[in-house]
């Protein structure tokens, strides 16, 4: 483990140094660690190189010149280096507290992140909270990065979006943005995406202006569980529609009817969370379906009536 971290780091080094692209050949001769035999230095140097984009650095395959056809690797610094924030002191105090309060789980203390932008506030203090990581996550951020379109296999279905902002809610990461396909605005648990996420070109779209990141991923507690996703109809008195769909949107109705009730259509995988939100709506509010969903409601009712007796 520490020969292949420290070809790796070698690796790294070699491929942000040099100004023009490295054949295989030639990074083979400048990174010690690599076999002798042709067949072995290659594949031992694909898996180097799927480690290295596996988290997040940009290893490019580009053309040594315009004259011909071969092809080298380098990593461009500008992709690779943290471009200078111009922190004002009040700023650096801040994120000085964001930062040692919360990290990746499994991940290195924040010191040196730290000192690399701008020194630190003090000592670092123990981290409050972990974040969990998911294997798409490194993707995910480098195609938000370079505003490049994203792939992925999502429950059995293949999807094509334009990722605007990567949030964590409630325990989980999430991936919202433009969904190609079905042309609305969509968000993906990222813990959910089978496979790999292939990237696009960079710069293949442009994200909506003054985009409020915050409120891409509407606070609903009926989204964040892990039961199966079901559709729910439910329709909502006039007396309270309006409310409802403000904080829904006007994308969830599926009906308007004449008295100006509504019937709003939310995607639910936690249902204790949906029936706590019906129940706050008191005799204004009824879950039409599905009808399992529906029959749940009525029984979770009637137990509460019969534990009040």
């Amino acid at each position: 483990m520490t020969d292949r971290l420290e070809r790796l780091t070698n690796l790294v080094a070699t491929l942000l140094d040099t100004r023009r692209p490295l054949t295989l050949e030639e990074i083979v001769e400048l990174v010690p660690g690599y076999p002798d035999d042709k067949v072995s230095y290659r594949r031992q140097f694909e898996r180097d190189k799927d480690t290295l984009r596996g988290i997040g650095i940009p290893v490019r395959l580009e053309a040594i010149d315009s004259f011909g056809p071969e092809q080298g690797y380098r990593i461009p610094p500008d992709e690779y280096y943290l471009p200078s924030l111009d922190l004002t002191p009040d700023e650096q105090a801040a994120l000085h507290v964001a930062v040692t309060a919360v990290r990746l789980e499994g991940g290195p203390a924040p010191t040196e992140a730290l000192l690399k932008i701008g020194g630190r506030e003090g000592e670092a203090a123990n981290a409050l909270a972990a974040l969990p990581t998911v294997p798409a996550l490194p993707a995910l951020f480098d195609a938000y990065r370079t505003r490049s379109t994203i792939a992925f296999t999502y429950r059995g279905a293949s999807r094509r979006v334009e990722p605007w902002g990567i949030l964590f809610r409630r325990g989980h990461w999430y991936v919202v943005g433009h969904d190609r396909d079905r042309g609305e605005q969509r968000s993906f648990r990222v813990d959910r995406i089978d496979g790999e996420v292939d990237a696009g070109s960079p710069g293949s779209f442009e994200p909506p202006a003054r985009l409020e990141l915050g409120t891409l991923l509407r606070d609903e507690p009926w989204r964040y569980g892990e039961e199966e996703a079901v559709e729910a109809r439910v329709l909502v008195d006039s007396s309270r529609s309006a409310a409802v769909v403000d904080q829904v949107g006007t994308a969830a109705v599926v009906e308007r009817r004449d008295d100006g009730s509504v019937v709003v259509e939310l995607p639910v995988t936690n249902t204790a969370a949906l029936r706590s939100f019906v129940l706050g709506l008191l005799d204004a509010a009824e879950i039409l379906g599905p009808p399992e969903l529906r029959a749940e409601m009525v029984d979770w009712l009637e137990s509460l009536a019969a534990d009040a007796q």
